[in-house]
């Protein structure tokens, strides 16, 4: 077990909130193409954007992309060890100069006229340099994107004079520590092509009052009715309880399906002979989650029991979706399409525990595929499933735009935090 200092259980308490009106959500801004340059040129350039995990630029030479909206950028591990991201752009002619993914290279080498860049983005050879009469621009390099580390993963921005990267995430660096990203291991990922604007996306797992509506299922293992919700400036959180039946379905007399197949037989206990009840199924599955977690070596010893089971549910302004519970993690990435604002690229990225007791374990391969093409599992099936039919109505000259309530006013934050880098234009 490790040494590691108890870090304090992130609070329960609740966050006052501000007032965030009631007024419809515009629906313009999920189809218009003018609302979408306006997102890009005042709001994507000016965030921290999660590019791509630590893990994938261990060593020198290795390198990834980040594809957002129009923009490439490359992030590498120079030959000093030190990290770089450029924009994946020779200065050239404009050629791209890695194709999207990962790999491991001494230099970046143009395939159009073989100039040739360092890792760190410095030129290291124009072919036939004598023959620009005009001269080369000294210190000619790719241009530079900010970078910086977090929770295991390399974060960029566009704006040179955007606030440190600690800053802009605020309470969350301080929540999320005690899971320990870092100690995590990527065991799927997988990139889908999705008829909707990203926002659909990021609004459909801002909320849990489509639960009883979209996934029948999980009203057998989780409560979708006493759910928390914070509101962190930028950012939110809600707190899901997970390994109890939700309130709708009234008293049980037994353990349902659900809830035994899942939360019991995911921690190693058999439904078939548990005689706890419906009320000892969460007690029984905490008990043995911590015991299952000492047993592969993970220090759990900073979270609370209920943070084993609840899904810690966090939304990173503007594009990161984060499921997190005391043994793995999801993480959402919803990606703008370059020139399509009723289209959007959504990345799943499923994190498992991993001590180094366990070994090495080698990372999933990434699969990029059209919605329906690869299943998520049956809860995200029905999420991917709403969302290109939530894009088309909002086409309808029937819908005005979103009438929403207390329990989805995180989508209403999510809109009020949009607004405030858009300006006042952004509100209509």
């Amino acid at each position: 077990m490790s040494s590691r200092p108890a870090v304090r259980p992130t609070p329960l308490e609740k966050t006052s909130e501000p007032d965030l009106g009631t007024e419809r959500i515009p629906k313009e801004r999920y189809i218009s193409p003018e609302f979408a340059r306006r997102e890009w040129d005042r709001m994507w350039t000016r965030v921290w954007l999660l590019a791509g995990r630590e893990a994938d630029v261990a060593a020198p030479g290795d390198w990834f992309t980040f594809e957002i909206g129009p923009e490439s950028v490359i992030v590498a591990r120079g030959r000093d060890g030190a990290l770089h991201a450029h924009y994946n752009v020779c200065l050239h002619r404009g050629n791209r100069l890695c194709e999207p993914g990962r790999g491991h290279s001494a230099t970046f080498t143009c395939r159009y006229h073989a100039w040739d860049w360092n890792l760190d983005g410095t030129l290291r050879c124009a072919t036939d340099a004598q023959d620009f009469t005009q001269g080369l621009p000294p210190g000619l390099r790719l241009g530079p994107v900010r970078l910086a580390t977090w929770g295991g993963f390399v974060w960029v921005t566009m704006d040179p004079d955007a606030e440190p990267l600690e800053a802009y995430l605020g309470v969350l660096p301080e929540h999320l520590a005690r899971y320990h990203f870092e100690e995590h291991a990527l065991v799927d990922d997988v990139t889908l092509e999705i008829d909707c604007n990203w926002k659909t996306c990021v609004d459909a797992f801002n909320e849990a009052y489509h639960v009883q509506g979209t996934h029948p299922e999980l009203l057998e293992y989780s409560d979708d009715v006493n759910v928390q919700i914070d509101l962190y400036g930028r950012h939110s959180r809600f707190i899901f309880p997970v390994g109890v039946p939700s309130p709708r379905l009234g008293r049980l007399s037994k353990v349902p399906r659900w809830l035994g197949d899942i939360i019991l037989r995911g921690v190693g206990i058999d439904p078939e002979t548990f005689t706890g009840g419906v009320d000892g199924v969460k007690p029984a599955a905490l008990a043995a989650s911590r015991a299952l977690g000492e047993q592969l070596g993970m220090d759990l010893s900073a979270l609370r029991d209920e943070q084993l089971l609840d899904d810690y549910h966090y939304t990173i302004f503007p594009n990161v979706t984060l499921n997190v519970h005391g043994r793995g993690f999801w993480l959402f990435r919803h990606r703008p399409h370059p020139t399509d604002p009723e289209k959007m690229l959504f990345d799943f990225q499923d994190y498992m525990r991993w001590p180094a007791s366990l070994g090495p374990r080698e990372r999933a391969p990434h699969r990029r595929d059209a919605q329906g093409g690869t299943s998520l599992g049956i809860v995200l099936d029905q999420d991917l499933y709403n969302l290109p039919r939530v894009q088309a109505g909002m086409r309808s000259r029937g819908f005005e735009g979103l009438l929403l309530n207390m329990q989805e006013r995180r989508i209403r934050h999510f809109h009020r935090v949009l607004d405030e880098y858009l300006g006042t234009e952004g509100r209509r």
